[in-house]
């Protein structure tokens, strides 16, 4: 549906918050993410195009007020051809959730009905973890459907496969993605790329959090000298504390500066970029940036196309 929304999300949750928003305004959507310098860039671009697809979703990500007020006009011609959304961003993480014990058995009695009907099982802390990343009784079915669909002749869904599949894991999976690459393994990161679309995330937000991700790892293969990983962890997370002082001011997005992550996703990608050069990254985040606009444009070889992307920055 055409026109401007507003909504409102955490950051921890923001993948499958803007999934759910963009499958309620579309059937099959396609969504276009920008956030800070990249709002004005990224809407001239989908203004300038001659046809704009009905599907095309747009998330302007914390936009400063006076950002929208100088893009409103554009924002007006928009709204009548594409759905343009409002995401702010809140930096308070709501309390954990959790359903009350009675709506709790009643939904387990939900689960194992829907189970049994596919011929499926549940271990346990499998069922646990699903119900901890469950926030609405609506989306039950929908999550089980898309395990039973991954595990396919298996009979019993595991731990493993819920934190794969069920909306929560991306990160994790885009970083063991990352690590399949590295280590040579088209197997594995063919894999976890597809379980990655099944999961319901677009190339396009893929090739978003894979931009991401390098541009952190070449922050942080630039910083190695003043972080050295022969130390112990405790050293290392004593002088990790010490970076955010290079900062004269905190940005509002920290999570696109190496400095300013938590310490132990820090030490994570200090070990991953350890194993790459510094060449090799960069020549892979200059790949993502020409590939940028192409991706964008939206085919149906869009998939095809970040697979050779990756591969062919790799292996070529």
């Amino acid at each position: 549906m055409a026109g401007v929304y507003f909504k409102q999300g955490f950051r921890s949750t923001f993948v499958s918050d803007i999934r759910g928003i963009a499958e309620k305004l579309h059937s099959s959507p396609k969504i276009v993410v920008l956030e800070g310098e990249e709002i004005e860039k990224g809407l001239a671009k989908i203004s300038s195009s001659l046809f704009l697809e009905e599907n095309l979703i747009v998330f302007l990500v914390n936009p400063k007020k006076e950002t929208i007020e100088k893009l409103k006009p554009l924002l007006d011609t928009l709204s009548q051809k594409i759905s343009v959304v409002i995401h702010e961003i809140k930096d308070k993480e709501a309390s954990a959730f959790r359903f009350s014990p009675p709506e709790e058995r009643l939904l387990k009695k939900k689960v194992l009905s829907i189970l049994k009907d596919h011929g499926k099982t549940m271990t346990d802390k499998a069922y646990a973890i699903f119900m901890q990343k469950i926030r609405d009784e609506a989306l039950i079915e929908c999550e089980l459907l898309k395990l039973i669909n991954y595990v396919g002749d298996r009979k019993e869904i595991r731990l493993a496969d819920v934190d794969t599949i069920v909306s929560g894991s991306e990160e994790e999976s885009l970083i063991s993605l990352f690590e399949a690459i590295k280590e040579g393994d088209k197997r594995e990161s063919i894999r976890i790329l597809h379980t990655l679309f099944i999961s319901g995330m677009s190339p396009l937000l893929v090739h978003a959090y894979l931009v991401r991700l390098v541009r952190l790892l070449i922050q942080a293969k630039e910083i190695s000298n003043v972080l050295d990983l022969s130390n112990s962890e405790t050293l290392f997370y004593k002088k990790f504390s010490g970076l955010r002082n290079l900062f004269p001011f905190l940005p509002e997005d920290k999570k696109n500066y190496f400095p300013l992550l938590s310490p132990k996703y820090a030490l994570g990608l200090m070990k991953l970029a350890n194993r790459i050069s510094l060449k090799r990254l960069k020549d892979l985040y200059a790949s993502f940036i020409s590939y940028d606009l192409r991706l964008k444009t939206g085919t149906k070889f869009d998939t095809i196309r970040l697979e050779n992307l990756l591969l062919w920055s790799f292996y070529g």
